[in-house]
Order: structure tokens, then sequence, then C-alpha cells
């Protein structure tokens, strides 16, 4: 045979004409040109989404409360009412972060790969231009391949394929994008738009009920106050009058 085929999707490196898919034997020079056969494989790490939200999630750790009174009760309710609303707001902030962060990437990628598929396309089409050239220089010889004496070696265009697969890529991304802001809430989009006020209110949010609770339920815990000594008063007034008589 007097080309060399790589073996199944194995391609040539050599170091002179770089990646070929076949290798002519006759034109071959032993003594300056080395070739290797290479597997191209694009190195592309997929997680899905599920997965990073089950790593990233933890489990909240449980606040020992004090059963005292009511009052107590509902104020640490409240408390952990509101800070396991910022707690999970935050969380989901990151979470929603690593996401976008992840498709900004697979975005990339997707037009990296579609960019190299341009170029293979168009370097194909250089070669198969010279090649019908040196066709119609040759055409008294029937083409290239018979005045060179060699077999003629075809070219499959597969970047069809690839195309397709980005555009699928492509096409899930901008669906994940567009669910991804048809579930945000007024809350989050507030939280996206002055981040600095959200997080005043937050922080304002556990005195801001304390004095509630307190001007609520203050009188009367002052008036059970006051009525309880008044009556120990009584009660102790009373033991002196009958220790006196």
């Amino acid at each position: 045979s007097k080309w060399a085929i790589p073996s199944g999707r194995a391609k040539w490196v050599c170091s002179d004409i770089g990646i070929t898919p076949c290798l002519s034997l006759i034109l071959f020079d032993y003594e300056k040109t080395f070739c290797i056969q290479v597997l191209i494989i694009p190195r592309i790490m997929y997680h899905a989404s599920e997965e990073i939200i089950q790593y990233f999630e933890r489990d909240r750790s449980r606040q020992k409360r004090e059963p005292i009174t009511a009052i107590t009760i509902a104020t640490i309710l409240a408390i952990s009412g509101v800070g396991t609303g910022v707690a999970s707001l935050v969380k989901g902030k990151e979470i929603q972060n690593l996401q976008m962060a992840v498709d900004e990437d697979l975005e990339r990628i997707q037009k990296g790969i579609d960019d190299l598929a341009e170029s293979v396309h168009s370097l194909s089409e250089v070669v198969l231009q010279n090649r019908r050239g040196l066709d119609l220089l040759f055409v008294k010889d029937s083409g290239l391949c018979v005045a060179l004496k060699e077999e003629c070696c075809s070219y499959v265009d597969r970047t069809g394929i690839v195309k397709d697969s980005m555009l699928e890529l492509k096409n899930r991304l901008e669906q994940r994008r567009k669910e991804r802001e048809a579930n945000r809430s007024w809350y989050e989009n507030w939280f996206n738009v002055s981040p600095w006020l959200t997080t005043l209110l937050s922080t304002l949010a556990g005195p801001i009920i304390m004095l509630i609770l307190g001007l609520t339920f203050g009188p009367c815990i002052i008036k059970y106050l006051l009525k309880t000594i008044k009556d120990r008063f009584d009660v102790t007034k009373l033991l002196l009058l009958k220790a006196n008589y």
C-alpha cells in the first residue's frame, strides 16, 4: 500500500505537516520527518445541577431553645424565622451564582468548539479547492491521483454533528436561564437590585421585632409584676397585723 492509514478514528500528527488523516509513504521523508498516531478527544467535564446542589447543601445546625415564657418563645421564633429567611436567601444566591458560572463556562466551551468546527470546515474547503485546481492542471493525465499514480484520499465532513450538538447545548442553556429568571421571587429581584438595602433591613429586622414585641406585651408584663408585688405587700401587712394582735 502506498498510503499509511491510522487505525480506528486516530489521526497522524507529523513534525512537518501537522494533523493528517492519511500519509503518503512515497513522499514521506524517513530521515527528517516523524509521525505518531493520536486520538483527538475534547475534554469536557459536565456536572448536573442536582449534583452541585447536593454537594453544597448542608444541614442547618439547630439552636437550643429555652422554654421560659410565651414571649420568649415568640421572640425566638420570630428571630429564627428572620434568620432562616436570610440564610435561605444567601445560600440560594450562592447556588444561583454557581449555576450562572457553570452556564457561562459551558457557553465559552460551546463557542470555542463552534469556532474550532468552523476552522476545520474552512480548512477543508481550502484543501478541496486546491485539489480541484490540481485536478484541472493535470486534466490531460486524468487528474492528480492518476498523474501521481497514487490512490486518492476522500474527505468526510462530520462537523455538522458537532454543530448540532452545540446548538442543542445552547438551547438548553437558554432554557435554563429563562427558567431561572421565571422562578426568581420579588425579594430576590430586590436583593439583586439593591443588596445593601436588603442587608440593612435584615440586620434591623431582629431589633425591630424585639421592640414591637416589647411594646405589645410590655404593659401586660409590667401590670402583672405590679399586681404581684402589691399582693405580696398586702400579705406581708396582714401578717404584721396578726403578729401585733
